[in-house]
């Protein structure tokens, strides 16, 4: 099991990563999504590509969610407004904190 700490929290998700292989774990309500350190800086770069409004579409409940498409064709995450902005944010903040680790390790 990793020895991970947590980069950044917030109501909906956590971001910790593993202090000795650098695997980066995203608690998000009940998904876990596990990245390679290059891994996760490529799915931030990607995610801040998607804009709410153009991507989000109406759920039978009435509430838009935007839909994010997985590696797998049958499986898709699904974000409110609220959710994505929550999401984008902690894994922003948690990549400056990481940044900051590797730099402090002599890593950057």
């Amino acid at each position: 099991m990793c020895n991970t700490r947590i980069l950044c929290q917030s109501n909906r998700a956590t971001v910790s990563q593993c202090t000795e292989c650098g695997m980066f774990f995203i608690w998000h309500n009940n998904i876990l999504l596990n990245f390679k350190q290059q891994e996760f800086y490529l799915f931030l770069a990607h995610i801040k590509k998607y804009v709410f409004q153009q991507r989000s579409i109406c759920f039978p409940d009435g509430e838009h969610r935007l839909l994010m498409h997985s590696a797998v064709d049958e499986i898709s995450l699904a974000f409110t407004e609220d959710e994505w902005e929550d999401i984008k944010e902690v894994l922003t903040e948690s990549a400056y904190l990481a940044n900051v680790y590797d730099i402090l390790k002599g890593e950057k």
